[in-house]
């Protein structure tokens, strides 16, 4: 997937659990240089971070959203 972004310039939101188990923070900033201008947030929480911290995701992915189509 991540070379995949390189070559396109998809909007990449990556929203990640600062202590997930399975999929370290290190695997949100790999983003940093695979994908054009990614936006990447850790948050407190682990690998089922929609059920530890629902608003939280779901505020950052509406504010995302609604940047990337304002722009469109």
């Amino acid at each position: 997937m991540h070379r995949c972004l390189a070559d396109t310039a998809v909007p990449v939101l990556a929203v990640w659990g600062k202590g997930d188990p399975i999929f370290a923070a290190a695997g949100a900033e790999a983003f940093r240089r695979d994908a054009v201008d990614p936006e990447i947030t850790l948050l407190a929480g682990g690998h089922f971070l929609l059920e530890s911290a629902l608003d939280e995701v779901a505020m950052r992915i509406k504010d995302f959203l609604g940047r990337r189509l304002a722009a469109v």
